[in-house]
């Protein structure tokens, strides 16, 4: 499986079928793999779990992106705090506002690029220097109530080894489904598991444990339907677990979700483009065991 995983990190653009890949720097990841390259200096932040009775048995590790969200950042640590994590770590990356500054107030970890790493990056890198048993993924640009959170960090303790956002009220609302909720349907059903329906790790909140990354390494992360099928697999027991409407909270960026006058937005042609990367990868596969 890790030599599989490893074979795999390295894709050709051509498998993506032309579509977007949201400007990932998969070259700095590829470095931090080879150990060509280091984070930058971490700096260090509380740990939100002393003096709380989750102390020793929730070792939570929370996962912000952030690229200038100093409107938002605030709440979204604030709401993260009140799980009582070891940890939050804010990936700060191609910012010129205060959302360094405002992480570090509020005592979060953060570990800041000055280029921007693009979609999905930040999330392998949190993964990547996270220290916690589960990890917990949310985004820097919205923030959700910290009660729409406990389940998923509950779940991968307790009941699973992934939990993701429970959306599949969505297949009764749209009719016919577009692209993307047609994929996620597509690769459940081509994983044998499509009782999952459109479960994912496209979308926030998601958590997982530590024997997760041990099956969908931490820079599968940066394609999030690949890492996806390498979990399902693996073995792991993915779980929706709760539904978060994040579809109404995140935040319109015309430069990704508009659409003018493409058929599909950049934003949807870079999540098909990662179902075609994550089918190809289960191809590779298939052809690797047949040989064995």
């Amino acid at each position: 499986m890790c030599l599989f995983a490893q074979g795999l990190f390295i894709m050709s653009e051509s498998y993506r079928q032309g579509c977007t890949d949201g400007g990932r720097r998969r070259d700095l990841i590829e470095q931090l793999r080879q150990g060509t390259r280091l984070l930058p200096p971490i700096r260090k932040g509380i740990d939100y779990s002393l003096n709380t009775d989750d102390s020793g048995r929730h070792r939570l590790s929370v996962i912000i992106p952030a690229q200038n969200e100093e409107t938002t950042i605030g709440r979204v640590i604030q709401e993260a705090a009140q799980l009582h994590p070891l940890e939050i770590i804010v990936i700060v990356n191609g910012s010129n506002d205060r959302t360094e500054a405002i992480a570090c107030k509020l005592g979060a970890a953060t570990i800041v690029f000055e280029e921007q790493l693009g979609t999905d990056v930040g999330r392998a890198i949190g993964a990547y220097a996270a220290t916690g048993d589960c990890l917990l993924f949310v985004d820097g640009d919205f923030h959700m109530p910290w009660k729409e959170l406990v389940p998923f960090a509950e779940a991968v303790l307790n009941d699973c080894d992934v939990a993701v956002n429970k959306l599949d009220h969505h297949l009764g609302m749209r009719a016919p489904w577009n692209s993307v909720t047609s994929l996620k349907v597509a690769l459940n059903i081509t994983l044998g598991r499509g009782d999952l329906d459109n479960a994912s790790l496209v979308q926030v909140p998601f958590a997982m444990n530590k024997r997760a990354l041990e099956v969908m390494p931490w820079h599968s992360l940066i394609c999030p339907p690949k890492a996806y099928a390498l979990g399902l697999l693996g073995g792991l027991r993915i779980k929706p677990v709760h539904k978060v409407e994040v579809d109404r909270m995140n935040r319109y960026r015309p430069q990704k979700h508009a659409r003018a006058g493409l058929d599909q937005s950049l934003a949807a042609m870079q999540i098909i483009g990662d179902h075609f990367e994550a089918m190809y990868a289960m191809n590779g596969r298939e052809r690797m065991e047949e040989k064995e």
